[in-house]
C-alpha cells in the first residue's frame, strides 16, 4: 500500500515539474519583442487602424511590440494622428522621417511593412 502511494506521489511530482517546465518555456517564447517598421506616405485614413490593430495584437498575444513609423513626405495629417496616438496604443511607438533607418534596421524580429504598396498592409495582424 505504501509503495502504491509513493508511486502516485512520484507521478504527481513529475507532472508538476513538467507543467512548470512547459510554462517557463512558453513564457520565455512569448516574452520576445517584435519590431514593426511601417513606411507611410499620406495614410491619414488608415494609419490609426493599423496602429490600433498592432496594439490589439500585443494585448491578445502578450508580446511586446515596438512600432516605428517612418513617414516619407506626407502632406496630410498622418504625422499628427500618429503623435496623438503615441501614449494610447499599447505599443512602444516612435515616429521618424529619417529614411536611412531602412538600411540600419534588420534582424529576425524586425518586420518592415511599406504601406505605400497596398498589398503589404495584409502583413499587419488583424487587418
Amino acid at each position: 500500500m505504501w509503495t502504491m502511494l509513493l508511486w502516485i506521489l512520484a507521478v504527481y511530482a513529475l507532472a508538476i515539474a513538467a507543467v512548470h517546465a512547459l510554462h517557463a518555456s512558453q513564457k520565455q517564447k512569448d516574452s520576445r519583442h517584435i519590431h514593426y517598421i511601417l513606411v507611410t506616405s499620406n495614410h491619414e485614413h488608415q494609419i490609426e487602424w493599423y496602429i490600433r490593430a498592432l496594439g490589439l495584437y500585443a494585448l491578445i498575444t502578450g508580446k511586446r511590440i515596438q512600432l516605428t513609423v517612418l513617414d516619407v513626405n506626407s502632406k496630410d495629417d498622418t504625422l499628427s494622428i500618429i503623435e496623438r496616438l503615441e501614449d494610447h496604443t499599447g505599443v512602444e511607438l516612435s515616429v521618424t522621417t529619417d529614411s536611412s533607418l531602412l538600411s540600419r534596421t534588420s534582424g529576425p524580429n524586425v518586420n518592415m511593412i511599406d504601406l505605400r504598396n497596398e498589398r503589404e498592409a495584409g502583413q499587419i495582424p488583424y487587418v
